[in-house]
């Protein structure tokens, strides 16, 4: 503990400052009246802020019940593009697998094609080698 009127470190077992000589019984009153006021000044700060929060949420309150209707007018909003989206996503999707389904049907035949020469090409290949 340090004495609280010169901040020099207090020795557990000293009856008296080893600085200023203040008596320890003068510190431990003055440590307990330390400890009162911090105590009081926390009860003060507690009950002031109490009361401010009781005193602005009637703002809060007024603020919420302002900015809810923008809030679900967006919301609103953001669902009727979604409604009004769908139907030409869901064309797009179509009209994607329609392509799609177009085109491997075309390419199909070739690749078969393809990949049948390349078979014999590579059996053939294989024929030779082996009969080397």
């Amino acid at each position: 503990m340090n004495c609280p009127k010169c901040g020099a470190v207090l020795p557990a077992e000293a009856a008296y400052c080893p600085v200023c000589g203040t008596p320890r019984s003068e510190i431990d009153h003055l440590v307990r009246q330390a400890e009162r006021a911090v105590n009081k000044a926390l009860v003060v700060g507690t009950t002031m802020l109490d009361r401010a929060a009781k005193e602005l949420q009637p703002t809060f309150n007024k603020a919420m019940e302002t900015l809810r209707p923008a809030v679900e007018a967006v919301g609103k909003a953001t669902n009727d593009v979604v409604v009004a989206v769908t139907p030409a996503a869901e064309a797009t999707l179509r009209t994607a697998k329609e392509v799609a389904d177009k085109t491997v049907a075309v390419v199909r035949p070739t690749v078969t094609k393809a990949t049948e020469k390349t078979g014999n090409a590579v059996h053939k290949i294989r024929e030779k080698v082996r009969s080397r």
